[in-house]
């Protein structure tokens, strides 16, 4: 039996959290939240993800600054940004090392779609 794809979802909105989570866990992908960059480190430390979905903007830790906490580490996941805002280029968020940016708000069967071919290693900019 395949293992199930396990995703970790950054982001400071708890009811967007929420609804990727139940999203993925529907559609039975292992997905756990975090609310910014500090906490999803913690989650890293503690167990292992094929995926990090990641807000660009938060308080305390962005998903930049994760990015780059990430690229530090061996074996590190691949992240893909999902962005509601517009400040900083796609192109820029790429060259930091995202595997992927797309856009806010995503409707679900997308989201799965990323998520899936993400974790393959073939996602495309969206």
């Amino acid at each position: 039996m395949e293992q199930a794809l396990r995703v970790l979802v950054v982001d400071d909105e708890p009811l967007l959290v929420r609804a990727i989570v139940r999203l993925l866990t529907r559609a039975g992908i292992e997905a756990r939240g975090a609310e910014d960059g500090r906490y999803a480190l913690a989650a890293l430390d503690a167990g292992t993800f094929d995926l990090v979905l990641c807000d660009v903007r938060m308080p305390v830790m962005d998903g930049p600054a994760l990015l780059g906490a990430l690229r530090a580490r061996p074996h590190a996941p691949p992240l893909v940004f999902l962005t509601g805002y517009g400040d900083r280029s796609d192109q820029e968020l790429l060259a930091l090392g995202a595997l992927a940016v797309y856009g806010k708000p995503m409707d679900g069967q997308a989201l799965l779609d990323v998520v899936r071919s993400a974790a393959r290693g073939s996602a495309r900019p969206g």
